[in-house]
């Protein structure tokens, strides 16, 4: 991913909050049978690993262990017209953050393994007080329905382009310009970016 230096953040646990807050992924892969994609949640389990499922029929679920993989997690993003600026010189351009996840692919194949993952993502979602699945042998059954994964030897990379190369006049107009227009993920992250310096 292109990231200029203002743009570029790597700090580990600012990028672990962003993947929670934003856990709808893109998860890319490439092989003889041309590019895959799948749009599947992914989050870090509490043993830290990288975790996603996808259905046993989707033919990226039958790619090999060891397969390179790409998780693409998209944050706010919004259009910043020129008329947004204070300054005059300007072209319209995109405000938005990303998170990339480059690794490797490992399915878990031991069930109880593959049965300890799948609650912990759960308890991600619903938190600790929310649904749990039972451990019923017709849950159970259903682990037949997907294959579990880890991404292994995980590198990630995050960009947040939200005007940061601007002036501080410049950064002020365009937040109000997104409120206006409603854009208020955009825009409230644009603030706490803007005002973290």
């Amino acid at each position: 991913m292109y990231t200029p230096s203002p743009f570029a953040f790597d700090d580990a646990e600012a990028i672990a909050h962003f993947v929670a807050e934003h856990p709808f992924a893109e998860l890319i892969s490439s092989g003889p049978s041309g590019t895959l994609v799948s749009h599947i949640p992914m989050g870090r389990v509490p043993s830290g690993g990288l975790c996603g499922h996808l259905a046993a029929e989707n033919p990226q679920a039958k790619i090999a262990d060891g397969t390179p993989v790409l998780a693409v997690f998209r944050g706010p993003h919004a259009y910043v017209s020129p008329n947004d600026f204070v300054s005059e010189f300007n072209l319209p351009t995109w405000n938005y953050a990303s998170v990339h996840c480059h690794g490797t692919i490992r399915f878990i194949t031991d069930a109880e393994l593959a049965w300890e993952r799948l609650g912990e993502f759960v308890e991600i979602q619903e938190g600790t007080t929310g649904w749990k699945i039972p451990d019923e042998p017709r849950f159970r059954a259903l682990l037949s329905a997907i294959r579990i994964f880890e991404i292994d030897e995980a590198r990630f990379q995050g960009k947040a382009k939200f005007s940061q190369n601007k002036s501080p006049e410049d950064i002020e107009a365009v937040i109000e310009a997104l409120e206006a227009r409603g854009e208020a993920d955009a825009s409230t992250l644009m603030k706490r970016i803007s005002r973290s310096k």
